[in-house]
């Protein structure tokens, strides 16, 4: 099984597994943990209870075609109480890990999706060196996919077109759209897509982003996601986009400054 919530790196990992696994084979992804409480949910005050459900049916499609069976899980996790920084830096691994090992029924692999190319280590809750040690006895932990660049992924993903019209990758609750388009999350999936030669997608719209969104969206220097756009670099340039690869050069050099400092990031 694996966890689901339809962005690129689940969906492409659901891909390699495809072409990795035959079914049947004890590695081949059946099941697909849909989970309430993470980034849908997360505060006790709002529940988003139908932004969940408008969610979950649009991965119906999806996991039809895939041959996946999908498991809707809830969880309070993220309401506790915890310091600045702690879900992204520490928690969030282990509390995938914790939903897998409450929804396993008997001996599981539990794929989960990496976010970061292993050239690109970040500080965070998810590690290819570290997630493996949440495995027990009967579940098996799996980190998938830091072998691949963004770039590669959205290139992959290209080649299904369902998978393109599904993607979420959005936190925000925007009326009954799964993206709002313009925040940092979806301006940066955006500019992947034109890096894979993608202009326009049902998930997002056109492509391209406008130098003055990425001012609107992002006040403050690019936290960890910075270094996600040194792979779009030479694919913008190609296009001619000079002024926005500056702005994405900016962003990705206050980031290392401030990793060099051991500088606390604002905001996360």
């Amino acid at each position: 099984m694996c966890c689901l919530s339809g962005g690129v790196d689940g969906l492409h990992m659901l891909i390699g597994n495809r072409q990795a696994y035959l079914p049947g084979e004890p590695a081949y992804i059946g099941e697909a943990l849909f989970i309430h409480g993470f980034d849908i949910g997360k505060r006790a005050r709002d529940p988003e209870n139908e932004r969940f459900q408008m969610a979950l049916r649009r991965l119906q499609p999806l996991a039809a075609e895939a041959g996946v069976r999908i498991i809707p899980c809830r969880t309070n996790l993220r309401h506790l109480p915890t310091k600045p920084d702690f879900w992204t830096h520490r928690h969030n691994m282990a509390a995938l890990a914790a939903v897998g090992h409450a929804a396993a029924k008997g001996s599981r692999f539990l794929f989960i999706a990496g976010a970061y190319h292993l050239a690109n280590p970040v500080p965070m809750g998810s590690h290819p060196a570290v997630d493996g040690l949440f495995s027990s006895q009967h579940v098996m932990v799996v980190h998938e996919g830091a072998r691949f660049s963004r770039v590669d992924k959205v290139r992959d993903l290209a080649s299904w077109p369902t998978a393109l019209s599904t993607l979420r990758v959005c936190a925000a609750n925007v009326a009954d759209k799964a993206n709002c388009g313009v925040c940092e999350k979806c301006l940066g999936t955006r500019l992947e897509m034109l890096a894979a030669g993608i202009e326009e997608t049902e998930a997002f719209g056109p492509s391209p982003t406008p130098v003055e969104l990425w001012e609107a969206a992002v006040p403050i220097p690019s936290g960890h996601r910075a270094l996600r756009y040194e792979d779009l670099l030479p694919f913008l340039r190609a296009r001619g986009l000079i002024d926005l690869c500056e702005l994405l050069e900016r962003k990705i050099r206050v980031y290392r400054q401030r990793v060099r400092e051991g500088m606390r990031w604002p905001g996360l």
